[in-house]
C-alpha cells in the first residue's frame, strides 16, 4: 500500500486553504482503495428495462391487492352477470303491441263466480273472495278460506307481465323454488305443460316451508300450485299458495279455473 507523502500533506496544510487541504486528502484516500479488491461494477440496465423498472415498485404493491377479497359491489356484479347468463332477458317483440285498452280487471263488484284479467276470463268458486292486492306485481288477489279455520286461508294471486316483462319463465320458477325449503334446500319443482285452446300453459307445483315476501319467519307446510299462461303479448301467472291442507282441498277448483281460461272477448 502506498503511504501519503508527508511533503504533499505539509504543503497542502501550509499553502492552501483548509477546504483545499481537505479535498487533497480525500482524493488521496480514494486512490488508496485501489490497493484492495474493489467490488464488481453493476452493469447499466438497458433502456427498456430501466423504463419498466421505474414502475416495478407500483406493480409489486399492486400484486397483493389482486388477491384480496372482492368487494360487495364486485360480488353483486358477478352475481348479476351469472344470472344474466343463466337466464338471458327475453327479447322484446318487434311485432304489433297487444291492445290493452279492452282489458278489464275484476273488482269486488263483479261476478263472484268468475274472474277477468289481461283479456282472459276464468271460472272460480264464489267462496274465493276478491281482496285488494297487497303488494307490487299483484294484479288480482283472492282470499281462499280454510276449512273452518281462518288461520288456514290461502291466496290466489294473479300477476300480468306484458311484452316479456317479468323475465324468462325459468327464472321465475327458480325464484319461486327458492322461496320454499325442505330441510336446508329448496325442493324440486314438479313441472308439466298443456295446451288450452290457443294458450300454452306451464304448470308448476312446489311444497315445503314457505318464506313469503316480507314474512319474518318461514310458514310451515305450505303448497303452491301455479299456472303460467302464455297469451299473445303477455304472460299471466296464476298461483294458489297457502297451507297444504287448504290448497289440496282446492286443487280441483284450481284445475277447473286453469282448464276454463279463455279469451274474454
Amino acid at each position: 500500500m502506498t503511504a501519503t507523502s508527508p511533503t504533499i500533506v505539509s504543503l497542502a496544510r501550509n499553502a492552501c486553504a483548509p477546504s483545499l487541504f481537505t479535498a487533497i486528502v480525500t482524493a488521496t484516500a480514494l486512490q488508496l482503495t485501489g490497493c484492495g479488491e474493489s467490488p464488481k461494477p453493476t452493469p447499466p440496465l438497458p433502456v427498456e428495462a430501466t423504463a419498466v423498472g421505474a414502475q416495478a415498485p407500483a406493480a409489486a404493491t399492486a400484486g397483493p391487492a389482486a388477491s384480496a377479497a372482492p368487494s360487495d359491489a364486485a360480488v353483486a356484479a358477478s352475481a348479476q352477470a351469472a344470472a344474466a347468463t343463466a337466464f338471458p332477458p327475453r327479447e322484446k317483440s318487434d311485432g304489433p303491441k297487444v291492445d290493452q285498452s279492452k282489458w278489464r280487471t275484476s273488482t269486488s263488484a263483479d261476478d263472484p263466480a268468475s274472474l277477468e284479467v289481461a283479456g282472459l276470463r276464468a271460472p272460480k268458486p264464489t267462496s274465493w273472495v276478491w281482496t285488494k292486492p297487497s303488494m307490487q306485481f299483484r294484479t288480482l288477489q283472492y282470499s281462499v278460506p280454510g276449512e273452518g279455520d281462518s288461520t288456514k286461508q290461502a291466496e290466489l294471486i294473479v300477476s300480468v307481465f306484458v311484452d316479456g316483462d317479468g323475465g324468462p319463465l325459468d327464472a321465475n320458477i327458480e325464484r319461486w323454488r327458492n322461496q320454499f325449503r325442505v330441510g336446508d334446500r329448496p325442493p324440486e319443482a314438479k313441472r308439466s305443460a298443456k295446451k288450452i285452446g290457443p294458450l300454452d300453459v306451464e304448470l308448476v307445483e312446489l311444497a315445503g316451508d314457505y318464506m313469503a315476501m316480507g314474512s319474518p319467519a318461514p310458514k310451515r307446510d305450505f303448497l303452491q300450485l301455479a299456472a303460467i299462461v302464455q297469451a299473445e303479448g303477455r304472460n299471466v301467472f296464476f298461483r294458489l299458495v297457502g297451507p297444504t291442507e287448504t290448497v289440496e282441498a282446492n286443487r280441483a277448483n284450481f284445475d277447473k279455473l286453469v282448464d276454463g281460461i279463455m279469451p274474454a272477448d
